[in-house]
C-alpha cells in the first residue's frame, strides 16, 4: 500500500469519529476503506426501508447511479423508496420553505422521516468516461444514516485508478451493507 492511500484512508477514518476501523479492501482494483458503527443495537434490518440521497458530476448519471443502487439493495431484500416519492416530498418541503420564507437546504433526514423510511443512503459519485473506456466511477462515497438515531451506521469511500462500473461499486456496497444486517 502506498504512503498516499495509507494517508486517505486513515483521514477518512480520522474525520468519521469513534466507530470499529475495517482495513481497506482491494477488489476488481477498488479501494474501499470503509468504518462501521460500533453500536451493536444499530444492525439494520433485512427489509428495511431506505431512502436513497446521491450527488454526482452529471445528474442524469447520479440518478442511474441511485438505479443501480436501488435495484442491489431490492435484490438484498431491502426496500429501496421509490424515487417519484421522494421526489414529491421534497418538492412539498421547497414550497414549505417559500411560504415560510425560510432559508436553507432540505435535510435528507426530515425527507426520510416524511416517506417512513428507517435509514438513508447519502453519498457522492464521481464518474469518467473517455474515448477509450466506458462510464466508470473514479470515486465515491456513500454514508448509510439511522433515521431514528441520526447516527451514522456505515461509511464507505471507493478509489479506483482505472475505475470501476457502477453497478460494481454499489453492488460491492450493499454487499457491506447485509453483512451489517441482523
Amino acid at each position: 500500500m502506498t504512503m498516499k492511500k495509507l494517508l486517505k484512508i486513515l483521514i477518512v477514518i480520522s474525520c468519521i469519529g469513534f466507530s470499529t476501523p475495517l482495513l481497506a479492501q482491494e477488489k476488481n482494483n477498488v479501494t474501499v476503506p470503509f468504518v462501521i458503527s460500533k453500536e451493536p443495537k444499530m444492525k439494520l434490518k433485512t427489509g428495511a426501508k431506505i431512502a436513497i440521497f446521491l450527488n454526482g458530476n452529471d445528474v442524469l448519471l447520479t440518478r442511474i447511479s441511485e438505479d443501480a443502487l436501488s435495484i442491489h439493495l431490492a435484490n438484498a431484500g431491502f426496500v429501496p423508496v421509490n424515487r417519484e416519492k421522494l421526489e414529491k416530498i421534497m418538492g412539498e418541503h421547497v414550497i414549505q420553505k417559500k411560504k415560510e420564507k425560510s432559508e436553507g437546504a432540505i435535510n435528507a433526514l426530515e425527507i426520510g422521516k416524511a416517506v417512513s423510511a428507517e435509514s438513508i443512503i447519502m453519498g457522492t459519485i464521481i464518474m469518467e468516461a473517455t474515448e477509450q473506456t466506458s462510464l466508470l466511477v473514479k470515486i465515491a462515497s456513500f454514508q448509510l444514516v439511522d433515521i431514528a438515531s441520526e447516527k451514522t451506521l456505515v461509511n464507505l469511500l471507493y478509489e479506483s485508478e482505472k475505475g470501476q462500473g457502477i453497478s460494481v461499486v454499489t453492488e460491492h456496497f450493499v454487499n457491506i451493507l447485509k453483512q451489517q444486517t441482523e
